[in-house]
């Protein structure tokens, strides 16, 4: 598919992407019935049906542009790639906290393209390195990583001995992105994220309490096919309170409204398909 898409225009990948979600949503109704439950999470009650279906239908679109996207990395990775960047909106902050010194942790969230955060900025010579979920199948986990490191950014795995090599990584002044609106390993504790608990991980938190690193949230949203938006925000934690459990507690706080502000600005393109709150018992 990477292959034969690299020969396709954007507008025709585009096209492609359109008509397999379309597929999906009408033949896989478990995934229709969870992404409809999690459009209803994120605008709460009182959303009409139709937005509700809508947005929950961008959600499968935006996952399925985000494979058909592949094909275009190398485009991005070259020279011209500021031509598919419509908007830079705190590009300043990110440049500011890189001349710091002590390294900058990016946060973000799987909204549009994140992977946006290597192609990129990985041109600009940051030293960037990114967090990232090892796949099932170690060929495609391979091939994904040599599409992905075509613009010199490396990769951390996330488990105990990739953050290691993260947190080495912020010391030497490097840029680390890291999304984290889903638990991939399994330990994240539970907090209120849009009105329900779901585990949402402290890594990012922790990195930057234990580097004094900076702290900036990112976005790279779809401005129209095949193009987007760059947008930085800063974020400051408190890691010099009496109260270190109270502390940790609001700096998680400040993190997750963060997400929230962010996936409602775009929430139709919001794509993680596995569940992500935790379902009450009776």
């Amino acid at each position: 598919m990477v292959s034969f898409g690299r020969l396709l225009p954007d507008g025709i990948l585009d096209h492609i992407a359109h008509a397999v979600a379309s597929v999906v949503w009408l033949t896989n109704t478990q995934l229709r019935r969870t992404l409809l439950k999690r459009a209803e999470r994120v605008f709460g009650e009182g959303t009409s049906e139709s937005l509700i279906e809508r947005t929950a239908r961008g959600f499968l679109l935006t996952a399925v542009r985000y494979y058909t996207d592949l094909p275009r990395y190398s485009r991005l990775a070259g020279d011209n790639f500021a031509q598919y960047i419509d908007e830079f909106v705190g590009l300043d902050l990110l440049f500011e906290a890189m001349d710091r010194g002590k390294g900058v942790i990016v946060i973000s969230a799987h909204v549009g393209n994140p992977e946006i955060i290597g192609q990129a900025i990985g041109k600009f010579g940051l030293n960037t390195g990114v967090i990232s979920e090892a796949l099932r199948s170690e060929l495609v986990n391979k091939f994904m990583y040599g599409i992905r490191r075509q613009t010199g950014v490396c990769f951390f795995p996330a488990n105990f001995l990739g953050l290691r090599r993260a947190h080495r990584h912020l010391n030497s002044g490097g840029l680390l992105a890291l999304l984290t609106d889903r638990d991939v390993v399994g330990r994240a504790r539970l907090f209120d994220f849009f009105g329900a608990k779901a585990p949402i991980p402290e890594g990012a938190l922790n990195l930057a309490e234990s580097t004094d690193a900076e702290v900036l949230i990112f976005w790279a949203p779809r401005t129209r096919p095949g193009h987007y938006g760059l947008h930085f925000t800063k974020i400051c934690f408190n890691f010099h309170g009496d109260d270190p459990v109270l502390e940790r507690l609001e700096n998680m706080q400040s993190l997750i409204s963060e997400l929230e502000a962010g996936i409602r600005r775009w929430p139709d393109q919001w794509f993680p398909l596995n569940p992500i709150w935790v379902e009450p018992t009776e």
